[in-house]
């Protein structure tokens, strides 16, 4: 990849500039955390890379929760606004945007959501809950209940859609339109 793609796409995502930031300091901190009489220099220098990252934080209105478990290879849209505090997450699950996932306020319980789980844009999902490895959250679901591996949900309250269903073309292809390709594989039986 050329510099001018790299500064360019560095240019149009948010999660990316807020992830570098974010690495930036944290290396600048770590570097000079004891270096005497010069620490105060450091401290001040840091100031600008967190007035950056407060700003990108802003800019994405997203917030993870402090004591959420990510597998790696977890993926959240960067366009932003996701509120997320599952309380673990399987690696190659996809987030889209506008996704709220977290407590419920009668039992206080956070939700674990398994691998390879395909969450579309706007959807909420909350309560002490497991959505099974490979599940499939059509765009504006509201899911409250556990559901188990390979299903397809929609709606509010969501409604099983479809069973045993592969969402690894969803995963590797972000344009794809969901509910096309959904109900293709619907109509055909699966």
């Amino acid at each position: 990849m050329s510099l001018a793609s790299r500064l360019w796409l560095l240019a149009i995502s948010p999660g990316l500039r807020f992830l570098l930031i974010h690495r930036m300091a944290h290396w600048l901190y770590l570097k000079h955390r004891n270096d005497g009489g010069r620490e105060w220099l450091w401290r001040v220098m840091l100031i600008p890379l967190g007035l950056l990252k407060l700003e990108t934080k802003i800019n994405t209105k997203s917030d993870i929760r402090n004591d959420c478990e990510l597998e790696g290879g977890t993926f959240f849209s960067d366009q932003g606004h996701i509120i997320f505090g599952a309380r673990k997450t399987g690696s190659g699950t996809v987030i889209g945007t506008r996704v709220t996932v977290g407590v419920s306020h009668l039992e206080n319980g956070v939700p674990e959501i398994g691998r390879n789980v395909w969450i579309g844009s706007d959807c909420v999902v909350y309560g002490t809950i497991n959505i099974g490895d490979g599940a499939t959250l059509l765009p504006g679901t509201v899911l409250t209940k556990s559901i188990p591996a390979g299903v397809v949900m929609e709606g509010n309250p969501a409604r099983l859609v479809l069973r045993n269903f592969d969402n690894s073309e969803l995963r590797e292809r972000p344009d794809i339109d969901a509910m096309l390709y959904v109900n293709s594989k619907r109509e055909r039986g699966g």
